[in-house]
């Protein structure tokens, strides 16, 4: 019994790998941010909450510094073959990210109260494409992608790793593109109603 666990290890990994040479993709880089929210005291400036990197082979490298629990961890996780695969349907060089982007506006005398998400893919054959986007605005089949990482990120445990850090570059690449995307709505609380008696 105590041999199965790794021989299921073992094919996973020779799974991985046959799936990572038709993966077309070479790495995404993805960020959950805030700016100018009542969860962060940087005035017009990201905040990232959560980096992680996720590689053709299907390793993640996660970067989670959790404002609310105020603590900030480090760890890896790979992804199951079907969790690759599924990436591999989204993350395609022949269709642009803003494809996936359903709608712009929020419906009337709604409030948004969530983080930012920022999403930088790097092809193989060198392309890059990246989207800023909030889950109401998603297409159903980028919202599945983006719920299947968050489960991943924040309820599967994963290895814990070194500490690293999130590369300048990709952080001037959250700010030029939450610029230029004046579709994103501001960060806020509802406002509280007060009932008649």
């Amino acid at each position: 019994m105590k041999f199965i666990a790794p021989l299921l290890l073992l094919f996973s990994s020779f799974d991985n790998k046959t799936i990572a040479q038709n993966i077309p993709f070479e790495k995404i880089e993805y960020a959950s941010f805030d700016v100018n929210s009542y969860r962060t005291k940087l005035k017009d400036k990201p905040f990232i909450g959560l980096y992680s990197v996720i590689s053709k082979d299907g390793s993640i490298k996660i970067n989670n510094d959790d404002d609310y629990h105020n603590t900030h961890t480090y760890h890896t996780y790979n992804l199951t073959a079907s969790e690759l695969k599924k990436l591999d349907s989204v993350f395609d060089a022949h269709k642009h990210l803003k494809s996936y982007l359903q709608k712009t506006k929020l419906e009337s005398n709604s409030f948004y109260a969530g983080s930012y998400d920022f999403f930088l893919v790097t092809y193989q054959n060198g392309t890059k494409d990246s989207l800023c986007i909030i889950a109401p605005f998603m297409s159903t089949e980028f919202s599945n992608i983006r719920d299947m990482l968050d489960d991943i990120y924040y309820s599967k445990k994963g290895i814990k790793r070194k500490p690293f850090s999130i590369p300048e570059n990709f952080k001037k690449s959250i700010i030029l593109n939450y610029f230029k995307s004046k579709y994103l709505p501001r960060i806020q609380n509802p406002p509280s109603f007060r009932l008649e008696d």
